[in-house]
C-alpha cells in the first residue's frame, strides 16, 4: 500500500484535468493521501503531510505569473525528504521551472485524455520507486513524543520558562532544547526521534536549524525581527512568523500548533474519515477488485465549485447537487457569522490587494473580492461566494495573512479549497 502526497491547483481552469490524473493515480493501484482543508497553514503542517506519504505526484499548471509558487514549495520538501516525485508539466510552462533530475511528464490541457497512455507509462515508472507495502522509518516508539527547541536563549527567563512549560505540560510534549555545540551523536539521536521542531531565529539560521531542516523534520520557526530574511521565496505562509515585543508568545505557538496537528479527527465529515479508514485498513489500499461505487475515497480538492450557480466535479466524474446557497449556508452556519461581518472583511482584503496586485489576474481577482463584498453588505451570501469562485488561491493566501479569517473560510469554500 503506497501513499501519495497530491500536489495540485485548486483554479477552476485545471479542475478537469486534476480531477483525470486523481482517477488516473488511482487506477494504477496507489492511495492519495486524505488531506484536511484548513484556513490557514504553515510548513510544518505540510513537512509532516509529506513525511507521512511514500511519495509525491504533483500536477503544475499554466498561470500567468508562471505556475504555483506553493507547488514548487511542496516540490521542493519532497526532494529534500528523498521521496520520490513524479510532476506532470503543462506543456506551455518553462523547461526550466523543474530540475531535469525530477522525473516529469509533459501534459496538454487540451489533449490530455489522448496523452493517457503516456501519462499511465509515466505513473508506472514512478510506481517502480515505491512498494506495494512500505516500510515505516526505523524509530521504535517507545517514548512520549518529544518537541525540539531550539534558540529560546535570547528570551527574557520568565517568558523562556512560560513556554517550555506551556509544551511540556499544555501541548503534551517531551521538550528537548538543543544548542549548538552538542555532542554530534545525541543532536542526530534527538532530532531522528523527535516530531516536532520549535526554533526562534534572530539574525540567521544557526548549524541546528541548518540539521532540523536537512532531515525535513516538521518545524515552527518564530523570529522577532521583523525584516528576517524576507524574501520572495518561499511563499509568505512558509516563512518565519513574525513574534513582536508586545504579543503573546504563546498564543501565536498555539496557533503554529494547531495547524501543524490538524488530522482526521478534525474534518467536520466523520463519514468520509470512515470512508478513508475503510481503504486503508479493510482494503489495504488497493482499489483493484472494487467497483467505483463501494470505495468512495475523500481526498483535498475532491469538489471544484464552478463558476454557475451548481457544478461540483470529483472523482467520482458526475455533477453533485452542490450550489451557491448550499456552500453559503456552510460559511454563515460553521462560522456563526452573518453577510455583514463578511462584507467587512472582504473590503479590509480589496483595500490590501489593490496595493499588491500586480497582473491582470490580480486585477481581476480584487474586481471579484469587491463584487463579494457588495452583494455580502445587501445581504446575499450565495451572490457573494459566486463571485469569490473566481478569485483563486492567491486571494486565499492573503486573507489568512492579514487575519481576515471569515472572508478566508469563505473564500476556501467558494474555490473548493
Amino acid at each position: 500500500m503506497s501513499i501519495v502526497y497530491f500536489a495540485h491547483s485548486y483554479r477552476e481552469r485545471d479542475a478537469k484535468v486534476v480531477d483525470f490524473f486523481a482517477r488516473l493515480i488511482r487506477s494504477e493501484g496507489l492511495t492519495v493521501s486524505l488531506d484536511p482543508p484548513s484556513n490557514s497553514v504553515n510548513a510544518s503542517k505540510l513537512q509532516r503531510h509529506m513525511n507521512a506519504s511514500d511519495g509525491m505526484v504533483a500536477v503544475l499548471s499554466k498561470r500567468p505569473e508562471g505556475t504555483s509558487p506553493h507547488i514548487l514549495f511542496e516540490i521542493s520538501l519532497a526532494v529534500k525528504s528523498g521521496k520520490p516525485v513524479l510532476v506532470f508539466v503543462e506543456d506551455t510552462i518553462s523547461s526550466r521551472v523543474i530540475s531535469p533530475r525530477l522525473l516529469q511528464q509533459r501534459f496538454s490541457l487540451r489533449w490530455y485524455l489522448r496523452e493517457v497512455r503516456d501519462h499511465r507509462h509515466a505513473l508506472r515508472s514512478f510506481k517502480t520507486y515505491v512498494h506495494d507495502y512500505s516500510p515505516p522509518q526505523f524509530r521504535p516508539a517507545a517514548s512520549r513524543r518529544a518537541c525540539i527547541v531550539n534558540g529560546l536563549q535570547q528570551l527574557a527567563g520568565s517568558e523562556r520558562a512560560r513556554i517550555l512549560q506551556w509544551i511540556e505540560n499544555d501541548a503534551e510534549y517531551e521538550v528537548h532544547e538543543l544548542n549548538d555545540g552538542l555532542n554530534p551523536y545525541l543532536t542526530w539521536d534527538t532530532l531522528h526521534n523527535a516530531n516536532l521542531a520549535i526554533t526562534m531565529l534572530e539574525t540567521t539560521r544557526t548549524f541546528t536549524n541548518g540539521l532540523i531542516s536537512g532531515i525535513g523534520l516538521p518545524a515552527i520557526e518564530i523570529t522577532p525581527a521583523p525584516d528576517f530574511q524576507i524574501t520572495s521565496w518561499p511563499p509568505p505562509e512558509y516563512q518565519p512568523r513574525f513574534m513582536d515585543s508586545g504579543s503573546d508568545s504563546v498564543e501565536l505557538l498555539k496557533r503554529e500548533m494547531a495547524m501543524f496537528e490538524e488530522d482526521f479527527l478534525d474534518l467536520p465529515d466523520q463519514a468520509a474519515v470512515d470512508r478513508y479508514a475503510s481503504l486503508l485498513v479493510d482494503l489495504h489500499g488497493s482499489y483493484e477488485g472494487v467497483s467505483r461505487d463501494q470505495v468512495q475515497e475523500v481526498v483535498m480538492g475532491d469538489k471544484y465549485v464552478s463558476s454557475g450557480q451548481t457544478g461540483a466535479v470529483g472523482p467520482n466524474a458526475h455533477v453533485h447537487d452542490v450550489s451557491f446557497q448550499q456552500v453559503w449556508t456552510s460559511v454563515a452556519g460553521s462560522e456563526g457569522h452573518d453577510s455583514q461581518r463578511l462584507a467587512e472583511e472582504l473590503e479590509t482584503l480589496r483595500q490590501h490587494l489593490r496595493g499588491v496586485a500586480q497582473t491582470r489576474e490580480e486585477d481581476q481577482a480584487v474586481a471579484e473580492i469587491g463584487a463579494a463584498a457588495s452583494a455580502a453588505e445587501d445581504g446575499d451570501g450565495p451572490a457573494a461566494m459566486s463571485h469569490l469562485s473566481k478569485v483563486g488561491k492567491w486571494a486565499w493566501s492573503a486573507a489568512t495573512a492579514i487575519g481576515t479569517g471569515l472572508a478566508a473560510a469563505a473564500i476556501k469554500a467558494a474555490i473548493g479549497f
